[in-house]
């Protein structure tokens, strides 16, 4: 009876997990036709700079489009993008099948939740498919690629180099993923046999990744000699059509009053939608995640109360950037993606305390709350409006 009944549950989560897979599916192809295919042309722009441009920061990915070709089109571009979005999907939705396999062989059903709320969630990788051609995406997967590499033997001293290109895409990873990245790794030295070379790789990237985004924030620009002309003049040659997104670069490489500019943006980051999404579909995870490394810190061995107190500050620093910039689904979306990073190196390896505390939580009242929000979530993934729309 006891093996009639687990077989029955194994066959109602697979039904459960290609739905939520389906509905992830669904709306991220509606999204890119409907949202980020109008987005193309103007985002273009992010990447028409290289190194060509002096050493201006954003140019990484704009030079590997250099050294493909000369002139290009916004739909090169954009194709590319599709490509960077579709392979970050299919690294994350391997790693949640991990952790519902998990989750199926120890018949755990909040675990198996959580799984299926990363794939229905607003505020998780399907969020990206609304702006498919911004640079969010490729920060997305060097972190991801970082997190990966942190857990391996000799591919951590790739992490450092991961990071840096990162930067060079845009310096907000340092505020939105190295974060998480950063807590891997220190995660990954504390339960690691051998520490020396982990690290040592870790100091690298941190001294590295600190390096990169002071000159990229602060000095980079200064390296700049074109004047607004000579660059958008360049630009146009190399796509071939007139440059959108002018203020954009204005306000990034020719606006000296920086602090000014972000000064006023304060007033547009809390307003009552901002609120209500929140509250509504972003704080819940998070809640759920602080208490998973609030557990992990209490019952965790020495090492582990260390690696659970920088999870609990990576959170604590995505959440700050939400209140600090504009374009919050952005930073939301890096906090939720950051958690499950984390709480996917902690399955890869198999972590007894993690385990342990999602058995714990694997009761009738927390199986259904997470229902609840799974569905919740799902029905907010298909009503909330795109924020590039």
């Amino acid at each position: 009876m006891e093996i009639l009944k687990k077989n029955v549950n194994n066959r109602f989560r697979l039904a459960v997990a290609l739905c939520a897979i389906l509905v992830f599916a669904v709306r991220a192809v509606q999204m890119i036709t409907q949202v980020s295919s109008k987005l193309a042309w103007p985002a273009a722009t992010l990447y028409l700079l290289d190194y060509n441009f002096y050493f201006g920061s954003r140019t990484f990915i704009g030079s590997i489009f250099t050294l493909l070709t000369e002139h290009i089109t916004y739909q090169q571009i954009f194709a590319v993008n599709i490509a960077v979005y579709a392979v970050t999907a299919l690294i994350f939705l391997a790693l949640n099948l991990m952790l519902m396999k998990k989750a199926v062989k120890e018949d755990n059903g909040f675990t198996f939740l959580l799984a299926v709320l990363f794939l229905v969630s607003p505020y998780s990788v399907a969020q990206y498919a609304s702006w498919v051609g911004t640079y969010d995406i490729y920060l997305c997967l060097f972190a991801l690629l970082c997190s990966m590499a942190a857990g391996t033997k000799h591919l951590h001293w790739v992490s450092p180099i991961l990071c840096v290109a990162a930067i060079f895409t845009h310096y907000a990873f340092v505020f939105s993923f190295f974060p998480a990245v950063l807590v891997i790794q220190i995660y990954n030295i504390c339960v690691s046999e051998k520490k020396a070379g982990k690290i040592i790789s870790t100091l690298i990237c941190f001294v590295s990744s600190f390096v990169s985004a002071v000159y990229c924030g602060f000095f980079a620009n200064s390296t700049i000699r074109m004047t607004r002309e000579e660059l958008y003049a360049y630009m146009e040659a190399r796509l071939g059509t007139e440059i959108q997104n002018k203020p954009y670069i204005d306000s990034y490489y020719f606006n000296e009053d920086v602090y000014g500019m972000l000064g006023g943006f304060k007033d547009e980051i809390i307003h009552t939608g901002f609120i209500k999404h929140f509250q509504s579909y972003f704080l819940p995870l998070i809640l759920v995640f602080i208490f998973i490394w609030c557990y992990y810190i209490i019952k965790g061995s020495r090492k582990q109360t260390v690696a659970g107190v920088f999870f609990i500050l990576a959170a604590a620093v995505n959440i700050a950037l939400i209140f600090l910039i504009i374009e919050a689904p952005r930073w939301q979306t890096a906090a939720t993606l950051s958690q499950f990073m984390i709480l996917f190196a902690l399955v890869k390896n198999n972590d007894t305390t993690a385990t342990e505390c999602l058995f714990r939580l694997d009761k009738p009242p927390f199986r259904l709350a997470m229902a609840i929000l799974a569905v919740y979530n799902a029905v907010a993934l298909y009503t909330l409006p795109a924020y590039f729309k």
